[in-house]
């Protein structure tokens, strides 16, 4: 609970075998006070909703993934977050992950840049 940078892959080797990681659980790092960083893999399709609630730290996200949709986004996975946030997102998909992302808490200021 008390790392400052997180890092969820796109893919994980489990018994020599690699799979992808397609989903972040719902409360998954909800209230993670000290977290700053993060990076969410090329494989998430869908992130549950309050999975980073309450990250009252967290200014920096990187998003790696083009697989999201609206839908997927849980309700309030980014809220309760730092006021002052930067989102990094593949320009393919900034324009649309911006509003999306700010409906489920990332504040209306934060910069998004790709």
């Amino acid at each position: 609970r008390g790392a400052k940078k997180l890092t969820i892959a796109g893919t994980v080797k489990i018994g020599g075998k690699s799979y992808r990681v397609k989903e972040i659980a719902a409360d998954a790092c909800k209230d993670m006070r000290d977290l700053q960083t993060l990076v969410i893999g090329k494989n998430i399709e869908k992130i549950g909703k309050k999975a980073f609630y309450g990250c009252g730290k967290l200014r920096s996200i990187t998003i790696k993934t083009e697989k999201l949709t609206a839908a997927g986004i849980g309700e309030n996975a980014f809220g309760k977050n730092a006021k002052k946030m930067t989102v990094k997102c593949p320009a393919s998909v900034l324009k649309k992950y911006k509003k999306w992302l700010i409906r489920k808490g990332i504040p209306k200021d934060a910069k998004f840049i790709s």
